[in-house]
């Protein structure tokens, strides 16, 4: 047997996860292809929304989706570890922990910032451009808004009050929105005036997003206007010092909050390798239109690190282009592998852009839709879950939906109406009563007889009167009533005509008393809503429609006996399960479910409809506050999430296990 051949992807950002994605699909049952992806940290990072960590919108885990989200039981392997050169001739990547031979190689190691030979900027100022760059800004912003509430020194206050950011692009007006909401914060947490805050945007250019269009760059420079930001613009920054940041104009602006988002280029590592670098690529590398290296046919670059010029211009360091030169890549190495002639050419298709300015407005020109406000935040979000549900299902999707609306405060679209909870304990009481319903609606149906079997179907009323698909039930129902009809009619003769006798006699004292007793207690208006009413009239369209089509569909070769137990037991058992607080979650769905049921067979009222409500409830963690759940929950969610089909499939809760 040959030896697999290996794929090396160096990387977990945009392109990295892409092609991985792309190779593992195609080579999955592919016994002599592997894959593996090296990349120094277990997580993938979500670069476009480093902005929100860093201004405290959300938490650190909502920008990492880690690799065992990601590939799961996949066929590719993901390691940590810091590839420190690269061998192309031996076809040989070093790494910190060990070396890795490949037959193909995919470089998709990232950017980093640029700052264009400016004295003193690298060494005075934060940047934005990885997790750790986040994470410093995020603690620094926290520590000097706490140091300058005890700051009695006017000018080191006013120094530590005052948030620089350089670069009006993405990066930086999306940086920007989240300082001035996070200064609104602090201001009140710490009794600081609003007054003696500062936020800067200093920008070189005469406008700020210059890739957008007019009319929503001016929206967004208001709303800036609008929540208290200077914006500097044709303003060049010539140099910085500790605490300053100069400008062309002479100007200086003393800050103890500096961060820099004017550029970025290629990685260091990237551009330490030896392949071409870009004529104009500030650390990139050159490739083909097949994203494959002038140097080495098996040595493809994509996203930060690849630079191809399309119609004279540089692909741009933007997500989309990560995605489409990742799939051009991995496109071509499966050609190569397979030996397919037909080759794979790069060409651009963006969709456009988006830019939040703090949790509540933005900007996007995207699908040929040109948004502001509360729309440009919901298409960003949606775009934001489709690619999630791309890379990691439906599960990264939940949690994504879970930082950005369900636990976040005020900072978001939808503002606080999303993220208050219910104490656990709260519902305690309701979810016992809910429990005890459903037990004794299974008792008394036991009471009623519906598992006495010899008296006959006692679920008639949930089924077609007809016997138009064979249904067992409505078989026996048929007989019993037909069986009954030939009694009565036999009996009829005998007792008929002295019960009429004595039915017209009584009728006439009947008629004066109910006459009287009508107008004693005569009404002031008729029931406005009759609760006891059922929901759907059991004779009418809708419940009709519903057991003939799906009640006689569905059971029909079910004989009564075991659709009646089946019912009773499903009763007691959520029953049980609520009262208990054992998989409430389940046993919540499963009343609604029976509520369903009975509401659609047209047997369900009005002053029923409570259990719906109360089983919604329920599904919000209400079995653990004095329930089995507290302890079943968590052990088998651990095996369920170490079970390779949920990891296959990304059905898992939080994280995987294995």
């Amino acid at each position: 047997m040959a030896d697999p051949k290996k794929i090396l992807i160096l990387g977990g950002g945009y392109g990295g996860v892409w092609a991985g994605k792309i190779l593992e699909k195609r080579f999955r049952k592919d016994p002599n292809v592997q894959v593996t992806l090296v990349d120094k940290r277990p997580f993938h990072t979500l670069m476009t929304e480093l902005h929100e960590v860093a201004g405290w919108r959300t938490e650190p885990e909502s920008i990492q989706v880690s690799f065992k989200k990601i590939f799961g039981a996949r066929k590719i392997d993901c390691l940590v570890d810091e590839i420190t050169s690269v061998d192309f001739k031996a076809k040989k990547a070093t790494g910190k922990a060990r070396d890795y031979a490949f037959d193909y190689i995919v470089i998709g190691a990232g950017g980093e910032p640029e700052f264009f030979n400016i004295p003193g900027v690298k060494e005075n100022c934060f940047t934005m451009w990885s997790f750790d760059d986040a994470m410093e800004v995020r603690h620094h912003l926290e520590d000097i808004f706490l140091r300058a509430a005890e700051e009695t020194d006017e000018a080191k206050r006013r120094r530590m009050l005052t948030f620089v950011v350089a670069g009006a692009g993405f990066t930086g007006i999306e940086l920007i929105g989240e300082l001035l909401e996070y200064r609104d914060e602090m201001c009140v947490k710490h009794h600081i005036k609003r007054e003696e805050t500062r936020v800067v945007n200093i920008e070189a250019l005469p406008s700020i997003l210059p890739i957008l269009e007019e009319p929503l760059r001016v929206r967004a420079e208001k709303y800036l206007y609008k929540m208290g930001c200077e914006v500097l613009l044709n303003a060049s920054i010539t140099g910085a010092e500790p605490g300053k940041v100069l400008l062309k104009d002479g100007s200086v602006v003393e800050t103890d909050t500096f961060i820099w988002t004017c550029g970025v280029k290629g990685s260091s590592f990237a551009a330490g390798l030896e392949l071409t670098k870009g004529e104009r690529g500030r650390g990139r590398l050159q490739v083909d239109a097949e994203m494959k290296s002038p140097d080495y046919p098996y040595a493809y670059v994509v996203g930060d690190n690849s630079f191809f010029l399309e119609n004279g211009k540089p692909v741009p360091q933007i997500v989309e282009g990560a995605h489409q030169t990742a799939e051009v890549a991995a496109k071509n190495i499966i050609a190569d592998i397979e030996g397919d002639a037909h080759r794979h050419s790069f060409k651009s298709n963006f969709h456009g852009f988006m830019v939040s300015i703090g949790g509540r407005f933005g900007v996007a020109n995207a699908g040929g839709m040109k948004t502001r406000g509360f729309m440009a935040m919901a298409m960003k979000h949606m775009i934001n879950m489709y690619y999630l549900f791309n890379i990691a299902g439906i599960n990264q999707v939940w949690e994504y939906f879970k930082h950005e609306f369900l636990d976040m405060k005020r900072r978001s679209i939808v503002g606080g109406f999303l993220s208050w909870k219910v104490r656990g304990y709260w519902p305690l009481l309701l979810r016992m009563w809910l429990g005890l319903m459903w037990l004794f609606e299974g008792i008394n149906k036991i009471g009623e007889g519906w598992l006495a079997w010899s008296a006959g179907s006692k679920s008639t009323w949930m089924f077609s009167a007809t016997d138009k698909l064979g249904n067992p039930i409505v078989q026996a129902t048929l007989a019993k009533a037909q069986e009954n009809a030939e009694a009565v009619t036999a009996a009829s003769g005998e007792w008929a005509e002295p019960v009429a006798e004595a039915v017209t006699a009584a009728s006439g004292a009947v008629e004066a008393v109910a006459e009287g007793a009508a107008d004693a207690a005569a009404p002031v208006f008729a029931k406005v809503w009759d609760l006891a009413k059922p929901i759907f009239d059991p004779n009418g369209g809708i419940a009709t429609w519903f057991r003939t089509t799906f009640m006689d569909g569905m059971f029909r070769y079910l004989p009564f006996e075991l659709f009646q137990l089946m019912i009773v037991v499903m009763e007691i058992g959520i029953g049980l399960a609520l009262f208990g607080g054992f998989f409430t979650w389940f046993a919540a769905v499963a009343s609604i479910a029976m509520c369903v049921i009975f509401t659609m067979s047209g047997m369900f009222a009005w002053d029923q409809l409570w259990f719906v409500f109360a089983a919604i409830l329920m599904m919000g963690g209400a079995g653990r506050a004095f329930g089995m759940d507290y302890w079943s929950v968590p052990f088998f969610k651990k095996w369920w999430n170490g079970t390779k089909f949920a990891r296959r499939s990304h059905l898992y809760a939080d994280d995987p296990t294995k």
